[in-house]
This record gives structure tokens, C-alpha cells and sequence, in this order.
């Protein structure tokens, strides 16, 4: 560790009601130098001590999102937040990224990351100012790398903090949902910021070259890698648990991809797990959409002060699990705030029992499985590649009236409902199945069906029948013969309320969010041997309510200044003539730092065909403008993988311009053979 700050700004706190002055602090760059002479990019708030000798827990996140720029307005309000209360705080790009040197990692949660982890941890329990221990949190990437280097058990690392993280990187993360091949705007992202130059000067010299702008693209990595197995599992904690053993804190969402993790958790991790799961997308309980949001961070000073200072906690004499029930609304993909109620609960909840429910003939959902006959007759489904946009793109945001995509479904519907069914789990689904092709998707929508027909999204999931009885050995399935098909759909709460409908959808595809199988076919699904099951309980809780306190307002950083953050533009078209669906995204963002600007713009297409499906694309164009005093570097990436029936042809290239003039261009051309997807 170096001192040698580069930027040192002291910012008054301001107090808050009940309690003392907050801390002052400063702000500083500085790298920590790793055994094999990497320097990591730091920045560094450090509460201003009030006593002499004042030593202070310390708080680690780790990313590649390049914290002084991308990431630089996003980090002040969480840092600002835990600093004035007495933390010091450490934020660190990994080797490779932002301001850090080195070559990038060839995946992500690399062995040199999580390495660099421990080397860190180690670092600031003896950094003057810390009081020799330490915590490890972040938000996604950050609470995966929390999680899995907290299976490491540095000996100062007392406790972590996740958001929005998964426990199972093939099954739960985004490169294969569910099983099923995924290209998610975010593949485009990374691996178009992995190609930035190294801050602050964002020199283009040979190192940067080499250890990033000809560095290979992590898409190669990941679809070369088409099935579960240790390459995926090495860091997983759904395959380790008993690796972790140290407090973990961990907050989800309702409408965020990895909302499964947290319950997953309390079932293999000692009583030291605290769970909470608010109704939010991929974002903070505080600010997250849709609402009701609470003051998270209050909450995780709590748990800090316990494990980082020995203070008492309020909230682990809590039942372990806080969730937020939604009591049923229509669907709304701009949906602000979410019907429902917060609860306390045990896990498995006390009082649930599990509800089957039996397809019944052409279209039925009932209490009692069918008899024989027509109640059990084969119904037929096809395959419509381009169906499934309304259910989003990973399980995670608000979703519209789904009636889109249950027409290119089979559907079967309860009656009417007398009461409320009040749903807090996993609902699980099991059909009989003729497959058509040797590759089948299988999608499972549950569905609440209004008196006014509108229909929303309760949970869903999706299997790739290759996977049906293994997910290491995965099979093609073989077309006529009848399989068994078992998963579970995504955790949910919901509450049926009278007079609605409960809703089975079926479907092969779930377009865009998986890469359409492709092969045209015809499959049977067979009524008998086919149901539901859905996680009831009871609408109150054995606990009392949760307190939860206000969000507060979120502080800025004064040298930022925003300049265009454009809403998501989102496009679905469909050609009749050629079967052609197409799915585009387009946005746009612009802000300066100081007087740095920076422009950033993204766009993905996706393509899929109704009579040929194995004729899918994928076109994804990012760029980053970044004009400083004297400077004006233009970095394009081009992200183009096509698929036929044998292989993902993938075509990516890098193009960096300075001062319009274009310095280099590196491209890759590759065939990845076509196995289980």
C-alpha cells in the first residue's frame, strides 16, 4: 500500500434526528499493490476521527464498474451514507478495470478476484485507521463476490452484505437462465467497458492494449461453456454451503432475477442468516421501482455496529425472514408501488401447505386430477419461437397484460375464485410431455386472470428439457416418447383475490429471454400426470408487523452534473409475410465529471423466425464518447451472434477513435458448436 492521494475533499455531515453529529470525512485515490505488482485502483473515505486513536471498521465492495466514472455518481450516497456514520470505507476496481492495472480476468469471479479479495481484506485490517475488521458488501456483482469470498474465510472478514446476488452461476445468473442460453443487454455491457482505457488519464499505450482492448470478449468464455459443472459450481455456494460460515445479510427483490437465492439460503445456512425480500427490481430498497421502498441502510449499520464493533442489533431478534406480500394487482409494466404488506416469517412458513392443482381437459384448472376421457385427452401444443416478450427479459421487471404471450400458449384456467388464495413460495409445476424436436424449452407462466380478462404475471420459470433429468449430463430429448417434466417456477408472494382467475400458461419459448431452440415442432402435453402446486398460506403472519424506517434523501456528489439519462425505448414488431419477430432496446445517457464528458450509448435487436427458429440473432452496438481537456477518445463495440442449427456464429469487434481518427480495431470471428440450447 502507497500513500500517495489524489484527490483529498472534506464534507461536513449534517445531523439527523435522535441522533449525535454525524462523522466528517475525506476522500482520497490511492492502489494497493498486490504480490505480483498489480496496483488496484482505491478510493478511499475516511471518517475524521473525534478522539485520539479512534479506529474504525472498515467496509470493502469490489467491481470492474469503473468507479471513477460509470460508477462515480452511483457510489457517493451509499458511501456518503456509511462514512458519516463512522466507517471507513473502501471501494476497489479489480485488476484490469477502471484505474487498476493488470490484465483482465478471463471470467468473471475469477480466482485473481477473489485472490485479490483476501490480499485486500487482509490489508485493511491493518490500515492505521481501521479497527481490524472488516465487512464485504455490494449489490449484484459486489454480493456475489461478498458471498463466494466469504466461503474463503479471510480471518478479518466478520460478516457480508449482499443485494441481488445468486448462489448458483448457471442456473440463477445471466448468461444461462433457467437453463436456457441468455444474451442480456449487460453481455453487450461488460464486455463493451472492459475495452475502456484506465483511468483517470485514460492513456492509450501499450499496456492498454494488451491487457484490455485485445483482450478476449467474456461472451467466447461463456458459450463455450453450454452446461452446468464445475467450471460454474467451483465458487457456488448452492454446492458449498458449509463453506460459509461467517454472518450473511441478504436482500432481494420480487422482480429481480436472482429473488430465489435468499430462501434458498435460509434452508442450508445457519441461524445467521437475515433475509429480506422487498416487492423491487434489480435496484436499492430505498429508491427501488416499484415501491413501497424502506431506509436499508439503517439497517445495515445495525448489522455492521454488531459484527464490526459488538454493538447491540434490534433486528436479529427478528424472525429471519422479511417479505413483502403483494396482494394481487393488474398488470402494469410502469407500476409505482405495489399492493401489499410487509411480514415477518419462519421458513418454511408456518402454516403453508402445498395446493394441487390438475390440468383437466382442454383447458381447465381443477382441485381433482382428470378422469379418463376427454378430460385426460392429449392436447397439442406448438412451438412459436417469437412468443414470451411480455414476460420481460430475466424474470425481472414489471410485466404488461400477458395475453400476448398466452396466445402462443396453451392455457388452462380455475373457476372463478370464491376467497382469497394467498400464495408465499415456490409454486412448482410437473407435466407429460411428447416432445417435438430434440431440443425443447418448456416455460410455465402462473397467471392471475381479472373479472376484465386483463392477465399478470405471477411467477414464472423456465426448463430446457436436455436438462429434465440432469443439468451436468444433459441429453437430447427424443421426439415420441413421453417424459415427466418437473421445476419449479420463481419464488413469489401474490394473493388470488375473489372472483379472479388462477392461470396456467405453457409454452416452448420465452423470447427474447431465451435463445429460441431450432427445430420447428408440434409437442403433446398430456393432462394426465400434469399440475401445479402452489404454495398457500395464511394471510397473517404469526409475528407482528415490520417497523421499517423511511428512505432518507440520497446526497450527490457536486461535481457531477447530468445531461441526458433517456428512459429505455423498447420495440417488439412482427412480419407476417416472413414470421420475422424482432425485439429492439435503445438508450442513451450523457454526464459530465469536473470537465470530463461522457457519452454513452446502447442498442440490442433481437431476431427469431416462426418457420425457421434456428435462424436467431443477436445485434448489440455500444458505444462510449469520453472528451477531457485535450482529448477525445470514441470506443465502438459490435456484438453479432447468429445461430443456425449446428452453432452460435459470433462476430465481435472493438473500434477505438481518437480525435475522429481511428487508432486500432480488433475483431474476433468464432463458430461455437450448437449442443443444448
Amino acid at each position: 500500500m502507497r500513500s500517495a492521494p489524489w484527490l483529498g475533499l472534506l464534507l461536513l455531515a449534517t445531523p439527523l434526528a435522535g441522533q449525535d453529529s454525524l462523522y466528517r470525512y475525506s476522500i482520497r485515490r490511492d492502489s494497493l499493490v498486490m504480490a505480483d505488482g498489480v496496483r488496484l485502483a482505491i478510493t478511499w473515505w475516511l471518517p475524521t476521527p473525534r478522539i485520539r486513536g479512534e479506529r474504525f471498521p472498515a467496509l470493502l465492495e469490489l467491481l470492474p464498474y469503473r468507479k471513477d466514472d460509470s460508477f462515480y455518481a452511483r457510489d457517493f450516497p451509499l458511501y456518503d451514507y456509511f462514512v458519516r456514520r463512522g466507517f471507513l470505507m473502501a471501494k476497489v476496481d479489480i485488476r484490469g478495470t477502471g484505474g487498476s492495472t493488470g490484465h483482465l480476468p478471463a471470467r468473471e469471479y475469477s480466482e485473481a478476484e477473489l485472490n485479490d479479495a483476501v490480499a485486500i481484506i487482509n490489508l485493511l485490517s491493518r490500515h492505521p485507521a481501521s479497527n481490524g475488521k472488516v465487512g464485504m458488501w455490494g449489490i449484484s456483482w459486489g454480493g456475489f463476490n461478498a458471498i463466494q469470498v466469504g466461503m474463503r474465510a479471510p480471518p478479518p472478514l466478520k460478516a457480508i452484505l449482499a443485494l441481488h446476488a445468486s448462489d448458483d452461476l448457471y442456473h440463477d445468473d445471466v448468461r444461462y437462465i433457467d437453463g436456457g442460453l441468455h444474451l442480456d443487454p449487460y453481455t453487450l455491457e461488460i464486455d463493451h467497458e472492459n475495452g475502456l482505457p484506465r483511468t483517470p488519464a485514460y492513456a492509450i499505450d501499450s499496456a492498454y492494449f494488451r491487457d484490455r482492448f485485445e483482450a478476449p470478449p467474456w461472451v467466447l468464455t461463456y458459450l463455450e461453456h453450454p452446461v452446468d459443472g464445475e467450471f460454474w459450481r467451483h465458487n457456488g455456494l448452492r454446492y458449498h454451503p458449509a463453506e460459509l460460515r461467517i454472518p450473511a445479510y441478504l436482500i432481494g427483490g420480487l422482480l429481480d432475477g436472482y429473488r430465489d437465492t435468499p430462501l434458498r439460503a435460509l434452508e442450508y445456512l445457519s441461524d445467521t442468516v437475515k433475509v429480506e425480500i422487498g416487492p423491487w427490481v434489480h435496484d436499492w430498497p430505498d429508491n427501488g421501482t416499484p415501491g413501497p421502498n424502506y431506509e436499508w441502510r439503517a439497517r445495515a449499520v445495525e448489522w455492521w455496529n454488531h459484527w464490526l464493533r459488538g454493538m447491540p442489533a434490534p433486528l436479529l431478534a427478528e424472525p429471519r425472514l422479511m417479505v413483502f406480500q403483494r396482494t394481487g394487482h393488474g398488470p402494469d409494466r410502469r407500476l409505482a408501488t405495489t399492493p401489499g404488506f410487509w411480514r415477518f416469517e419462519d421458513w418454511p412458513v408456518r402454516g403453508a401447505r402445498a395446493d394441487t392443482l390438475y390440468l383437466v381437459g382442454p383447458s381447465a384448472l381443477r382441485g381433482a386430477a382428470p378422469a379418463a376421457g376427454p378430460e385426460s385427452a392429449p392436447r397439442m401444443l406448438r412451438y412459436r419461437p417469437g412468443f414470451g416478450v411480455m414476460g420481460g427479459d430475466w424474470w425481472g421487471e414489471p410485466t404488461g397484460d400477458m395475453r400476448r404471450d398466452d396466445a402462443g400458449s396453451l392455457v388452462f384456467d380455475g373457476p372463478p375464485l370464491d376467497g382469497v388464495r394467498c400464495l408465499l413460495g415456490f409454486p412448482r409445476v410437473r407435466i407429460s410431455v411428447v416432445p417435438g424436436a430434440p431440443l425443447a424449452d418448456w416455460t410455465a407462466r402462473l397467471e392471475d386472470v381479472g373479472p376484465d380478462g386483463e392477465v399478470a404475471l405471477v411467477a414464472g420459470g423456465v426448463l430446457n428439457g436436455t436438462e429434465s433429468q440432469s443439468t451436468s449430463s444433459p441429453e437430447r430429448l427424443v421426439p415420441g416418447r413421453t417424459y415427466q417434466l418437473a421445476w419449479s417456477l420463481h419464488f413469489t408472494t401474490w394473493v388470488f383475490q375473489p372472483g379472479h382467475r388462477i392461470r396456467l400458461a405453457l409454452s416452448n419459448a420465452q423470447f427474447p429471454m431465451i435463445w429460441p431452440t431450432p427445430y420447428p415442432m408440434m409437442s403433446t402435453v398430456m393432462p394426465s400426470g400434469s399440475s401445479v402446486t402452489l404454495p398457500e398460506v395464511p394471510m397473517a403472519s404469526a409475528y407482528a408487523a415490520p417497523s421499517l424506517p423511511s428512505p432518507e434523501p440520497r446526497r450527490s456528489r457536486p461535481d457531477v452534473r447530468e445531461i441526458a439519462n433517456d428512459p429505455l425505448v423498447e420495440r417488439t414488431t412482427y412480419e407476417p409475410l416472413s414470421g420475422v419477430t424482432t425485439m429492439e432496446w435503445y438508450n442513451r445517457s450523457a454526464w459530465w465529471i469536473g470537465k470530463v464528458r461522457y457519452d454513452n450509448t446502447e442498442r440490442e435487436t433481437y431476431r427469431t423466425r416462426d418457420g425457421d427458429p434456428s435462424r436467431s440473432g443477436f445485434l448489440g452496438i455500444e458505444t462510449h464518447r469520453i472528451r477531457a481537456p485535450g482529448r477525445d477518445l470514441f470506443l465502438e463495440t459490435t456484438m453479432d451472434i447468429q445461430s443456425d442449427s449446428l452453432a452460435f456464429h459470433v462476430r465481435f469487434t472493438r473500434r477505438l477513435s481518437a480525435g475522429g481518427k481511428l487508432v486500432r480495431e480488433k475483431q474476433w470471428v468464432e463458430s461455437v458448436p450448437r449442443q443444448f440450447h
